[in-house]
């Protein structure tokens, strides 16, 4: 009897822990677009190829609505401590990449209201 009884819950522990392995993760998102730094403060008039990947590695990253609401107050928080990014910049970035990751990058943005 006890063997039935730890089957159910060795599932519910095995797809708690395959759902927390594909959460977000800030800081390798953060990594992950690094590469776009120059862009955003406007030094290069062009995202960089590395750049792009991170962008299109965020929008890898995000599947779920919660997911692209956690991801939008990471790169919110981020930002905040960047002054000389552009919100122009920021905001055309996955647009300039090709890449639609249904989340704006911007600082002012309320993620709540992500779609």
């Amino acid at each position: 009897m006890k063997k039935l009884i730890m089957i159910p819950i060795l599932l519910v522990l095995l797809l708690l822990a395959i759902e927390q392995g594909n959460a977000f993760d800030c800081e390798e998102a953060k990594t992950s677009l690094f590469p776009c730094g120059i862009f955003l403060i406007g030094f290069v008039t062009e995202p960089s190829t590395t750049c792009c990947s991170g962008v299109q590695n965020l929008k890898s990253s995000t599947p779920t609505l919660n997911d692209r609401r956690v991801a939008c107050q990471c790169l919110k928080e981020a930002a905040s401590h960047y002054p000389y990014i552009r919100e122009d910049l920021a905001v055309s970035l996955p647009q300039r990449c090709g890449v639609d990751i249904n989340v704006t990058l911007s600082r002012n943005i309320d993620c709540n209201k992500i779609p």
